[in-house]
C-alpha cells in the first residue's frame, strides 16, 4: 500500500470516528426535554448537556482533520 492510500484512509478513519461522535453528542438540552421540573435536580443535567457539547465540539474536529488529512492524500505524489 502506498502512502498516498494509507493517508487517505487515515481520514477516513477520522471522518468515521468525527460523524459517530457527532451523533452520539448531538448538542440536546437534557433539562428541557424532561420538561424542565423543578423538584429536579437540574445541575446533573446541566452537567451531562455541558460534557455533550464538548464532545461534539471534538467530534467536529475530528471531522475537519479528517477532510483536510483526504486533501492532502490528493497532492502525495503515487509511486
Amino acid at each position: 500500500m502506498d502512502a498516498k492510500t494509507m493517508v487517505n484512509s487515515i481520514g477516513i478513519v477520522l471522518n468515521i470516528v468525527g460523524v459517530y461522535m457527532v451523533y452520539v453528542n448531538s448538542p440536546i438540552n437534557f433539562y428541557e426535554i424532561d420538561g424542565g421540573e423543578f423538584d429536579d435536580d437540574s445541575s446533573k443535567y446541566r452537567v451531562e448537556t455541558e460534557r455533550k457539547n464538548r464532545l461534539l465540539r471534538v467530534g467536529v474536529f475530528v471531522v475537519i482533520v479528517g477532510s483536510v488529512i483526504q486533501l492532502v492524500s490528493n497532492f502525495i505524489p503515487s509511486n
